[in-house]
């Protein structure tokens, strides 16, 4: 996702941020807890559907669905919510946010110590099998790993504000 610096930052008011947004945040929440939910109530018959096949912990799972117990029943559910929300955090904890602006790079949350590359010691920046690639002056790597953001999207930003963007 693709914003404008909105998180008062130092970032010129030229800035672009690829984070994802509260409502891609909502969106990965709601559908892990929906999975979560989803899972638990099912349970039984995915117990019962995996005893058919030879699994790494088959009987395990066919054994905790064969508990119907009340407060198990509804227990299920209420447990795979729980854990979809864990799995949300997971996910959404584990996107690298960047920032392109005219007097640098930053890539991370500000809250996690970001790196920071000024437009001095840039050298180029390409992706490399997926992953972005930041070189420095010296072709020494600072950064090389995902980040938010389409790939055409993160090139365009880096190219519409002077950066040299290389092609691999």
């Amino acid at each position: 996702m693709t914003t404008t610096d909105s998180d008062g930052g130092s970032a010129s008011a030229n800035s672009v941020v690829f984070a994802l947004s509260r409502a891609d945040i909502a969106i990965i929440s709601v559908g892990c807890v929906a999975i979560g939910v989803a899972l638990g109530f099912f349970l039984p018959a995915i117990g019962g559907f995996a005893a058919r096949f030879p699994i790494p912990f088959g009987d395990i799972i066919e054994k905790l669905s064969a508990f119907d117990q009340p407060w198990v029943v509804v227990a299920r559910p209420i447990i795979g919510a729980v854990l979809g929300i864990i799995a949300a955090f997971v996910i959404c904890g584990m996107t690298t946010p960047l920032r392109i602006d005219d007097e640098g790079i930053v890539v991370g949350r500000q809250a996690d110590h970001p790196l920071r590359i000024s437009r001095a010691s840039f050298s180029t920046a390409y992706f490399d099998g997926g992953e972005l690639t930041i070189l420095t002056e010296g072709g020494h790597q600072a950064f090389k790993g995902d980040v938010e953001g389409k790939k055409d999207d993160v090139a365009e930003a880096f190219r519409s504000r002077g950066y040299r963007w290389g092609e691999i």
